[in-house]
């Protein structure tokens, strides 16, 4: 009896040694997360780089170059910066703008991986493709006929929301609004649909100018065939949220493989951008990491609840770029409120802070100011190499999940859906269910959206949704 007694009670300890080892272990692993805090860099020559590692090597780990010289690709300068980054103990990684996302530069990013290691960290490419989206100008879809020389056809979401098609068919705008420009290929007429039912068409001579005006009153004498509304507006490959998301999330992929994203990806080389907006689907789109934007005065609970809400259920690296506050001089918070805002994120959990330094001024490019380079400093000492500040100390404990596809930029309770569309029936409902889960969890919020490929109830115990009473 006593020795099955001892045995029992070795096996007991056995089993609660070994929860034990594996607990210390897990925590070991968390407390060696990577940590990367650093500055990006836009200047004119490489000495102007170099001054600006000294400045930051003691107290920080990561040195990206933005702009200027090495912007445009000059392979030399990049070679340089980067061999003496290294030698401060810094890691390096070079933005490449998608205009110029060459084979080149990719051969050069491949080389730099397998020369500098785990050092190079990889490359920042197409900077803002969710803010675009979403305010500005953004390329769906762009197809070409090399053999003849001409566009098949290309999809671009323009400022406005205004969704223009162009093919060997003609251009066609479609408006937010419901109204419709058609301009056929190969005819001299613009025809418009306006949303309560009436039609122009303007036909012009060869001269380009206008010979003769149709209305709904007398359309039928236009010697051109006008279509139906119905039939033109079928024609719009933007339908609705989710022919929005497969557009963008599918044009991204492409320009990404436009730089051999799956090469870099073989070679441990990390692929990533900054935005202010539509996270969930640059991951999609196939970026290892994405930096989410903290200024404008924004929400930044809102945006580490969105970017690490998409990380964590996608997978992948998150992180924010402190950038302007101000659209001009002095750009930056000052240095007390940026040191709160990298604090607050690296306690959050985020894998990288970054200090956006660059302005407007061609004269004077950088932003950075004595009491920014200070409260690095403080950062770096009080608090990365604080053992009594634990990284990722705040977890996410709850998760809001939105409508799948919903694509709205989220800064105001009236922004824009994919920036084509203005706020729905649902909109209100999601902004009160945004801002009551904000303030009871605060930055233990993840915000996430429908998906079923990606499941919330393996990683939250506290799920709500949407439209959630």
């Amino acid at each position: 009896m006593r020795r099955k007694l001892f045995a029992v009670i070795v096996v007991v300890l056995l089993l609660v040694g070994s929860v034990v080892v594996t607990s210390y272990v897990v925590l070991s692993q968390e407390v060696q997360k990577p940590f990367f805090v650093g500055v990006t860099h836009w200047g004119y020559s490489v000495q102007e780089a170099k001054d600006r590692i000294d400045q930051v090597k003691d107290y920080t780990n990561l040195f990206i170059t933005q702009g200027g010289e090495i912007f445009w690709g000059n392979i030399e300068a990049m070679d340089e910066i980067g061999e003496y980054a290294i030698a401060s103990n810094l890691t390096y990684a070079v933005a490449v703008s998608a205009t110029i996302a060459a084979p080149r530069l990719v051969d050069w990013a491949v080389e730099a991986k397998e020369r500098w290691g785990e050092q190079f960290l990889g490359i920042y490419f197409n900077d803002e493709p969710g803010g675009h989206m979403l305010d500005g100008q953004a390329i769906l879809e762009m197809t070409y006929q090399p053999a003849i020389n001409s566009m098949g056809i290309s999809i671009q979401k323009m400022p406005g929301g205004i969704i223009m098609t162009q093919s060997d068919n003609g251009r066609t705008y479609y408006k937010p609004s419901g109204e419709i420009n058609t301009q056929p290929a190969f005819s001299p007429i613009d025809v418009t649909y306006y949303t309560n039912g009436t039609i122009t068409a303007n036909v012009f001579n060869s001269d380009y100018e206008r010979s003769d005006f149709y209305t709904s009153e007398n359309i039928t004498k236009c010697p051109y065939p006008i279509p139906l509304y119905e039939e033109v507006l079928a024609q719009n490959p933007i339908q609705n949220y989710d022919d929005a998301a497969n557009a963008y999330v599918n044009m991204n992929r492409e320009l990404l493989e436009s730089t051999c994203k799956t090469l870099l990806s073989e070679n441990s080389a990390v692929v990533f951008t900054a935005d202010y907006g539509l996270y969930w689907w640059d991951y999609q789109s196939g970026y290892d990491l994405v930096l989410a934007e903290l200024g404008w005065n924004n929400s930044i609970t809102q945006e580490l609840g969105l970017v690490r809400g998409a990380a964590n259920l996608q997978n992948k690296q998150w992180g924010t770029i402190l950038t302007w506050k101000y659209d001009q001089a002095p750009y930056l918070p000052d240095g007390e409120e940026m040191f709160e805002q990298m604090k607050t994120s690296y306690e959050a959990g985020a894998d990288y802070v970054v200090i956006f330094n660059y302005s407007e001024d061609p004269r004077n490019p950088n932003t950075l100011q004595g009491e920014h380079f200070q409260a690095l400093e403080r950062f770096w000492n009080d608090v990365v190499q604080n053992p009594k500040i634990k990284h990722g100390g705040i977890k996410a404990e709850a998760v809001l999940v939105l409508p799948q596809n919903y694509g709205w930029g989220m800064r105001h309770s009236n922004d824009n859906i994919w920036g084509i569309w203005q706020p729905d029936n649902t909109l209100q409902q999601i902004w009160t269910q945004l801002q009551n889960k904000i303030d009871q969890y605060g930055l233990k919020l993840d915000i996430v959206f429908e998906d079923p490929s990606h499941s919330t109830t393996w990683k939250y115990s506290n799920i709500y949704c949407w439209n959630q009473k």
